[in-house]
């Protein structure tokens, strides 16, 4: 299980890396790069087997996480150091991953996987909201590493899964599961990430393949769900599935019902909405967090129908584990089941949890950049 860090931190401007520093670590010497004798400060190893080092990170249009890993010979992992910085800090990416490693004091690195929220193609990815582009290939150019990878990060979340502790899934339904069928992933956060692994024979393991089908259109359900839909096409000219199945989204459906009842509300974020419709203090929140699991709930169903989820429905990001608390009571499973519809049998197959640990993701990068040096 992936262990939790105490040091997990943001730097503000004055923590920003010096020009000095810059020079001095894209500077070192190819020598001193395949040292395995250079470790991050905290490594306490003093032995001289070879010890294979990784980095494994998530960006986001938020935060980019990095966390340092060890494998000994033996196999044994250890986290040596960990850290998370606030994107809007750095113009680029490189910018922030050269401030992390100067932060860890590491000049060594055999693999590197970076997850990162946006497409991925030929191992690179333009996070337009950032104006960041991730470039795997650049990366191994620039810093001397052997193997670095650019994912998706509901790709990364999808190999995360395999790594959770019981403790951090939690169970809506579970039909008996076809151990090697199909699984369906989705997430909402800042925006909705999908994927789905399909079991391959020859090498007798899962294979994740990244989707963007949140950006599909969204299929309303009942009369006010129709009316959201028309509701975000007057802005949008379209509504899309993550446009209501999001952190905006759930302040999009907020300001949607404030509109029909023509009602003045104060301005909440998502996690204001969340806690408010949690603790039971605000009706509006309350109907909103309902109309939103009742269409997190239906998008599960129709990811898990595409690929026939025999396998297992997760619903992973941070908002739904947020509200643990009510998921059981919600409308989330009623609307991942349907009774009553032409299906209603087959979604029953499919298994539904959630995942609660928010380090998924970098469970799963950490799992692709070891998984590279085999």
């Amino acid at each position: 299980m992936y262990p939790r860090s105490s040091h997990i931190g943001s730097l503000t401007q004055k923590n920003l890396i010096s020009n000095r520093s810059i020079r001095a670590f894209r500077g070192c010497s190819r020598a001193s790069i395949g040292n395995p004798q250079v470790q991050a400060r905290s490594s306490t190893s003093s032995t001289t087997t070879k010890m294979n080092t990784i980095l494994a990170a998530d960006i986001g249009g938020t935060n980019a996480r990095f966390t340092i890993w060890n494998r000994d010979a033996a196999g044994d992992d250890k986290l040596i150091f960990t850290r998370s910085y606030k994107t809007e800090d750095y113009s680029t990416f490189e910018l922030c991953y050269e401030q992390f490693m100067v932060d860890s004091e590491l000049r060594q690195l055999d693999s590197v996987c970076l997850a990162v929220a946006g497409v991925v193609q030929s191992n690179r990815s333009n996070l337009t909201n950032l104006g960041w582009i991730v470039d795997g290939d650049k990366m191994k150019s620039l810093y001397h590493i052997p193997m670095v990878c650019v994912i998706n990060d509901f790709e990364a979340v999808g190999y995360g899964i395999f790594e959770l502790a019981k403790d951090d899934i939690l169970t809506l339904h579970s039909p008996e599961k076809d151990a090697s069928g199909p699984i369906a992933i989705l997430g909402p956060g800042t925006g909705l990430g999908e994927a789905f692994l399909i079991w391959d024979v020859s090498t007798s393991r899962y294979i994740v393949h990244a989707t963007e089908g949140s950006h599909a259109d969204f299929a309303a359900r009942g009369q006010i769900q129709h009316e959201l839909c028309l509701w975000v096409e007057e802005e949008f000219k379209e509504c899309e599935v993550e446009q209501v199945c999001s952190g905006p989204g759930i302040v999009r459906i907020y300001k949607f019902l404030q509109h029909k009842f023509n009602v003045g509300l104060p301005d909440r974020t998502p996690a204001q909405i969340s806690a408010e419709a949690v603790s039971g203090k605000c009706t509006f929140c309350e109907q909103a967090v309902a109309i939103f699991l009742d269409i997190l709930g239906a998008e599960a169903a129709n990811l898990g129908m595409k690929c026939l989820a025999t396998g297992g429905v997760y619903i992973a990001g941070g908002i739904p584990a947020k509200m643990r608390g009510i998921l059981q009571e919600s409308g989330l499973v009623a609307s991942f089941l349907r009774p009553g519809a032409k299906f209603h049998e087959i979604r029953k197959s499919f298994p539904l949890h959630v995942v609660l640990d928010p380090d998924v993701g970098l469970l799963g990068s950490k799992v692709v950049a070891f998984n590279a040096l085999i």
